[in-house]
């Protein structure tokens, strides 16, 4: 019983949370809650270069996440007492992971983008709309 009282007041939080940034978006929370994570494209910039930058910065944050688990991995060794820490391993174990396959993705989908546009121009702009 007491695990749901933890998971209501924790829903809770984040629905109150959710709607002060929205009755207050120029408040600090609102522009933190919503801010872009990720290279912004610069005025002028070609498509094809956002993408490859979008795709290194992808690139890094997967890297981070695989350090975090190597690190994990020795912590572990050094400490096998952190094998029965149930918070440590939902963090080693499942959410960098996670994060670092959403990364990889992002970035291989990036690096997709950017080769076809790169690549094959024609291709792409004979779907533009003709004006």
């Amino acid at each position: 019983m007491p695990e749901l009282l933890h998971i209501a007041a924790f829903w809770l939080v984040v629905v109150v949370t959710i709607r002060v940034a929205v009755c207050f978006p120029n408040r600090l929370l609102a522009r933190i809650l919503v801010s872009r994570l990720g290279p912004v494209p610069i005025c002028d910039e070609p498509k094809t270069e956002y993408l490859f930058r979008s795709a290194r910065f992808r690139g890094s944050w997967f890297t981070q996440a695989l350090f975090l688990f190597v690190g994990g991995w020795v912590v572990l060794s050094w400490e096998p007492s952190l094998a029965d820490s149930l918070s440590f391993l939902v963090i080693w174990a499942v959410v960098i992971p996670s994060l670092a396959a959403v990364a990889l993705l992002g970035s291989l989908f990036a690096l997709a983008s950017w080769f076809w546009l790169k690549y094959f121009p024609r291709l792409h702009s004979a779907h533009a709309p003709q004006a």
